[in-house]
């Protein structure tokens, strides 16, 4: 990020203002996403306001001098960013639990009714939101919300070296990680130039791309290849509208005991399929709610079509939830793509 992004550099320094300010830290998201994973590993192994300022870290409590940052989940984390140093610390969401802070960051979140329960249950003084999705309304008291950043990995690292702060190893790897994921592993259309050199620089911090690729990419649970399986078995395509669709039942997740982070790359999978242009993943929750994924090669622009759900995201990216059934949404869609 050049230095001369006055946008940028506004944004920035609202945000290490406030973090200076304010003493306790508590960051959140309502699902685990793999990017979020990094961002929040990456702001506990950074020194996020002044180097000299900071005692390090306690192994047990996340703690700074004079900062007390906890960070919180709705979900516990996938199994596919345990092996990442400090995800033990991340904490699980307790709805029987009162939470309050100065300061309550949100993470990767396009809109405020993505935080879920966590974001209504939590009380802060100030909020400050830190995304990259186009949809995202700068929700919070201070939002820094660069869309044209591939992730909010991105936004974070581009802040710190900035500010010139200090990078350890388990820093880069977990940004690292969180870009990996946005990108699609440098196969998406948001990777640009400035993203690429963030890769690179990574690596020459000594970041072991194999590692990353190989432990979060290439490491799949029986669930998650069952769930590919019965997705490839069972989509289907309306050539139309150039429309791969796949539906997941909850009773189908059951059979197979599997739980959401065992479906992350259907939607990428069923557009993989050379005559689809665009793809919707639709998946029932035990309460009987949908969640929607959709993809786009091309021109479609799927966050509109998120946006008549109430969801969003990106141009070739966005996700939504619906009380209406997966046909009724099947049809809204077809209508609008």
């Amino acid at each position: 990020m050049d230095k001369t992004d006055s946008c940028f550099e506004e944004k920035i320094l609202k945000l290490k203002t406030k973090l200076v300010i304010y003493r306790n830290v508590l960051a959140k998201k309502n699902i685990a996403d793999h990017d979020l994973i990094g961002i929040i590993l990456e702001l506990i192994y950074s020194n996020i306001i002044k180097i000299d300022e900071f005692l390090g870290i306690s192994k047990k409590t996340i703690e700074y001098k004079n900062k007390n940052i906890r960070f919180v989940l709705q979900d516990p984390i996938p199994y596919t960013t345990k092996f990442l140093k400090g995800s033990e610390e991340i904490e699980v969401y307790d709805k029987d639990k009162k939470y309050s802070c100065d300061l309550l960051i949100f993470l990767d979140s396009a809109t405020r009714d993505r935080t879920g329960e966590t974001g209504k249950n939590i009380e802060s003084k100030i909020t400050i939101n830190i995304d990259h999705h186009v949809s995202n309304a700068e929700y919070g008291d201070i939002a820094c919300v660069i869309a044209y950043s591939s992730s909010t990995s991105e936004i974070i690292y581009n802040f710190i070296k900035y500010m010139e702060y200090k990078f350890s190893l388990s820093v880069a790897e977990a940004l690292y990680l969180g870009l990996v994921n946005d990108t699609g592993n440098f196969s998406h259309s948001n990777v640009k130039v400035g993203t690429m050199q963030m890769a690179t620089d990574l690596i020459a911090m000594g970041v072991n791309n194999n590692y990353i690729v190989t432990n979060f990419l290439n490491s799949n649970s029986y669930q998650t290849l069952k769930m590919m399986g019965e997705a490839l078995r069972n989509f289907e395509f309306y050539p139309e509208k150039k429309l791969s669709y796949y539906y997941l039942d909850s009773e189908t997740m059951k059979k197979y005991n599997a739980k959401k982070e065992d479906t992350e790359g259907i939607v990428e999978k069923i557009l993989s399929y050379y005559e689809a242009s665009v793809s919707l993943f639709l998946r029932e929750e035990a309460d009987g709610k949908i969640k929607g994924s959709m993809r786009s090669k091309y021109e479609i622009n799927v966050n509109e079509v998120a946006s008549l759900f109430g969801g969003g995201g990106h141009y070739k990216a966005a996700g939504f939830s619906s009380n209406l059934s997966a046909n009724e949404i099947l049809e809204i869609v077809l209508k609008n793509i």
